[in-house]
């Protein structure tokens, strides 16, 4: 079955990916809210529906090299990557248990990459373009910061919900435009090579900074919930 799904401003057709998806994440939400038990689990649809990343934060190195066309993203939020270091994490956890509170593991922010060994917290604020994997690996651009919304104060084994991290972001991470959204993580995007090839990255890999710059942040009050 297919439906159509509404993604902040894009609508696009999905597909169902079946019942013992869907009665799995059904039993598991019901444990938290009896109010979910028509959740159903959708995937995009490959070459049907397409969405594209803003074209105000989507540096021309990132756009398709034959037709100029944006970069696609699927049904994340904004971005396909997410890169997050474990420096910044321990900062924030620093905070938490000068507060008498519990650490976060790093599954609370959702990134796709995990950068080790950086020399300091939110260093990766400054950067604008890393390579990873030595001089053949993919670049990728850091495009803007992660707005961090609701969904990181969810225990994602319990399904609780606390008022933490934003609570302890919002005493040095409230940045950007209203100064009220608060940030974790940048979002990235990859450069788009003339001749089409795979890009593989690897755990263990090594990150190069090829540029810095100012930080960026949303153009936009995002507040998201």
């Amino acid at each position: 079955m297919r439906y159509r799904a509404k993604l902040w401003d894009d609508v696009v057709e999905v597909a169902d990916v079946g019942e013992e998806a869907a009665s799995f994440i059904q039993s598991k939400m019901k444990t938290v809210e009896d109010t979910f038990d028509n959740v159903r689990v959708v995937s995009m649809i490959p070459h049907v529906s397409k969405r594209k990343t803003d074209d105000r934060y989507s540096p021309n190195a990132t756009l398709n090299p034959f037709n100029g066309s944006l970069p696609n993203v699927s049904l994340a939020d904004g971005f396909p990557l997410l890169v997050a270091s474990e420096k910044s994490l321990d900062e924030l956890n620093c905070r938490l248990r000068a507060k008498k509170k519990s650490p976060l593991p790093m599954s609370r922010f959702r990134p796709n990459i995990v950068l080790k060994g950086i020399s300091s917290a939110f260093e990766e604020d400054n950067w604008k373009a890393i390579q990873i994997g030595g001089p053949s690996g993919p670049i990728l651009h850091i495009v803007k910061g992660c707005p961090r919304c609701k969904q990181s104060c969810t225990d994602q084994l319990t399904g609780k919900r606390g008022t933490e991290p934003l609570e302890t972001l919002r005493d040095f991470r409230a940045l950007g435009k209203n100064q009220e959204d608060v940030y974790f993580a940048q979002n990235a995007l990859m450069a788009q090579p003339m001749l089409s090839s795979f890009a593989t990255i690897n755990v263990g890999d090594s990150i190069t900074v090829l540029t810095t710059g100012h930080p960026v942040w949303d153009m936009d009050t995002v507040q998201a919930e």
